[in-house]
């Protein structure tokens, strides 16, 4: 019978090896326990890690895309929101001008006209309006306010009437100023020609969101009631007859606005109803390859659970030898 002896030193050290080992397992399952993905990827994969990083890469991608069509759905909105702001300024404009009595009034002319500067203010800051610091209505040039001010607008088309004392040459100086293309285009209009580059939102999906502020329904806009404005510039000595017929004129103008805003709302409304439609496939397509990711990364709870139980006990048995065998002595022996 051939019997094994070992010092203590060698004795000292396997113990210690040992238990160093025992802790080590425990903080990686403990680690486990508490985040359910596995430490041991390669073996559970069998050495291929090909199909995780794939799902790996489209979920980032995915993630990129939600970024991207957040940013585009806010833009959208924002849009939306200040072109819906100038449609009901003009429709109640609208609705003002054709409910006045078909009899001259000063005072009627100077209420309605005094309205429609305030819309044309409104008109103008909505233009000029902003989205996460990006302008709204200046096409590719996002960093630029596209419109000068009411002031600048209002000047320039009092310069351009002052000839004129009846209500269609009026009428026609203001619109041969805003189809000039050094009048409008030229003084007022400060954005990008070019509109701004599609967004994608998605695999093979793109939007582009770009509409300027000097589109021509956005001029024909501020034409008309720019033209209702006209009538209280202290400048302009117009008679009780030449500002009601101008009134008259702004609600013809503005009926053609109205139209021409609900299209470019259409218009609008069907690229935020794309981007909602990707955003839905792209937050199932998230959730279908999270699963699966969770699925190959994922430590069985159960088991992990029972080998941790087990690595304790044996670290607890291990501590109670090594007491057992510090308290050996010659003196105790004998």
């Amino acid at each position: 019978m051939i019997l094994n002896s070992y010092g203590d030193m060698a004795q000292h050290l396997f113990l210690r090896n040992r238990s160093i080992d025992l802790k080590s397992n425990i903080s990686t399952l403990t680690q486990e326990l508490s985040t359910g993905k596995t430490s041991q990827l390669t073996q559970k994969l069998g050495g291929d890690l090909t199909y995780l990083s794939d799902v790996e890469r489209n979920l980032n991608r995915l993630e990129s895309f939600q970024v991207a069509n957040n940013e585009a759905a806010l833009f959208a909105s924002s849009a939306q929101n200040n072109i819906t702001l100038i449609h009901d300024n003009v429709v109640n404009l609208t609705s003002d001008i054709f409910a006045v009595t078909t009899s001259p009034n000063d005072n009627t002319s100077q209420q309605i006209s005094n309205q429609a500067r305030v819309y044309l203010t409104e008109s103008i800051r909505a233009l000029n309006g902003e989205a996460a610091g990006r302008s709204l209505f200046a096409g590719k040039d996002t960093e630029t306010t596209p419109l000068e001010s009411f002031d600048t607008l209002m000047s320039n088309l009092v310069t351009e009437v002052t000839p004129f004392s009846t209500a269609p040459d009026i009428v026609q100086a203001v619109e041969d100023w805003f189809n000039d293309p050094t009048g409008f285009d030229a003084v007022m209009y400060q954005g990008a020609d070019d509109p701004m580059d599609p967004v994608n939102i998605g695999p093979n999906e793109q939007v582009t969101v770009s509409l300027t502020a000097d589109d021509e329904a956005f001029k024909q806009t501020l034409k008309s009631l720019a033209i209702a404005s006209l009538i209280n510039e202290p400048g302009l000595s117009l008679t009780s007859d030449v500002k009601f017929e101008l009134l008259r004129t702004t609600g013809s103008e503005l009926r053609e606005s109205q139209d021409q805003l609900v299209q470019l709302q259409s218009d609008l409304g069907f690229v935020e109803g794309r981007i909602e439609e990707t955003a839905t496939r792209n937050g199932a397509a998230q959730t279908s390859l999270s699963i699966v990711f969770n699925e190959l990364v994922q430590a069985d709870p159960y088991e992990t659970a029972t080998r941790l139980e087990e690595a304790q006990f044996q670290l607890e048995s291990l501590f109670s030898v090594t007491a057992r065998t510090s308290q050996l002595s010659l003196m105790r022996f004998l």
